[in-house]
């Protein structure tokens, strides 16, 4: 009689919920999830492309013109900064601005002749008076005992370049805040895959072998639209001058072709990729996959609603991170006392193994009854 196995954790559902909105280095870098204990031990550190946190490990040497491709984008750029640093660019932009005018105003009010007992600029005869000068007059403030007069031509020319420049950097920083603060960043920390893949059986009447990845989305208020997934495999190889080098990237069905990428994450998911004869993983045995040369990437995009912004998601699975004959346990449930839905966040990462799943290679043949399952999706 075959023993059913389950991939459990010991954590309750308040510690898996905290452990969901973790912001710590040492979750960011398992995106929000830990193994579990019962889980097999990982081999070998392999380089990856993505990171599980979705963030690309490539090293790029020598790029043409590095300094000026990276700059010429100054305000994206600048929106990528955390807000300390935005804060201090800012702080540092409106001083050099006030500083730079106020030796300008200085200058001229100490070298060019006016009448006697009149001045260019009325009580400005200090750096510091010239600086304070210059704040009030790029922010409009005017106390009222330093002004401009009408005897120095270049004064008041010197003050208009001031105000276009101080209209320009407000401009420039109520842009970058409103685009910081509508930014999805956020939002797409909150989208959680599952720390393991799984390859097992479609479903309980399919015993086709599917290529499973758990996809959740832990806010509860925000709801996205026009979600979709896909999943890409990054194949490499050893050249003949010995050096390791990515050879292309295919794609992987998860029922774009009949619209099941299209997912809604108003509650946990299984993405499923069917492996068919079209599929890169089609032929590879349990031993192949552990030893293969791969990294699995996917992606989740989608609009949040609020804002109408679009985010993408990613995160990746190398082959020891790939579990054969298992699945994922089911986390939403029916509370028959309360006839409501309830989804359990702590079995998330819980896998349970299939029994009768004994296929050692993976081959299918398709019968016409099979047909309108061909199609990869979303359980």
């Amino acid at each position: 009689m075959c023993m059913m196995k389950t991939v459990t954790t010991s954590m309750s559902l308040a510690e898996e919920l905290e452990r969901l909105s973790g912001e710590n280095g040492a979750k960011k870098e398992l995106n929000g999830w830990r193994l579990s204990s019962s889980a097999p031990e990982l081999g070998v550190q392999r380089a990856r492309l993505v990171s599980k946190d979705g963030k690309t490990l490539l090293n790029n040497i020598q790029i043409p013109e590095r300094f000026r491709q990276a700059y010429k984008n100054w305000f994206h750029l600048i929106i990528e900064c955390n807000w300390r640093t935005i804060c201090i660019l800012f702080l540092l932009g409106f001083i050099v601005s006030w500083t730079i005018f106020a030796v300008i105003y200085y200058v001229i009010s100490r070298l060019k002749t006016v009448k006697k007992d009149e001045s260019c600029i009325a009580n400005v005869d200090t750096l510091i008076s010239a600086f304070l000068f210059s704040m009030e007059s790029q922010h409009t403030i005017g106390y009222g005992l330093r002004y401009m007069t009408d005897l120095c031509p270049p004064a008041y020319l010197t003050l208009c370049v001031q105000c276009v420049v101080g209209v320009f950097l407000q401009t420039i920083l109520a842009g970058i805040v409103i685009a910081k603060i509508l930014r999805p960043k956020k939002r797409r920390q909150e989208m959680r895959f599952s720390r393991m893949a799984v390859i097992g059986p479609l479903d309980e009447h399919d015993k086709r072998p599917t290529l499973m990845i758990r996809l959740a989305d832990i806010q509860e208020k925000l709801f996205l639209a026009e979600s979709h997934v896909r999943l890409y495999m990054a194949c490499s190889k050893i050249n003949s001058r010995g050096d390791r080098e990515l050879i292309g990237v295919k794609d992987m069905n998860v029922g774009y072709d009949s619209g099941w990428d299209r997912v809604l994450l108003l509650w946990p998911i299984i993405v499923r990729h069917v492996i068919n004869e079209d599929s890169p993983l089609y032929g590879m045995s349990r031993e192949n996959i552990v030893k293969a040369d791969f990294e699995l990437i996917m992606t989740v995009e989608g609009i949040v609603e609020a804002t109408g912004m679009t985010f993408q998601a990613r995160t990746s699975f190398l082959p020891d991170e790939i579990l054969w004959g298992y699945k994922f346990k089911p986390m939403v449930l029916m509370n028959e006392k309360l006839s409501k839905y309830e989804v359990h966040y702590s079995f998330f990462d819980q896998t349970e193994r299939v029994c009768d799943f004994d296929a050692q290679t993976i081959e299918t043949e398709e019968t016409e009854d099979e047909h309108h399952h061909n199609a990869s999706g979303f359980l």
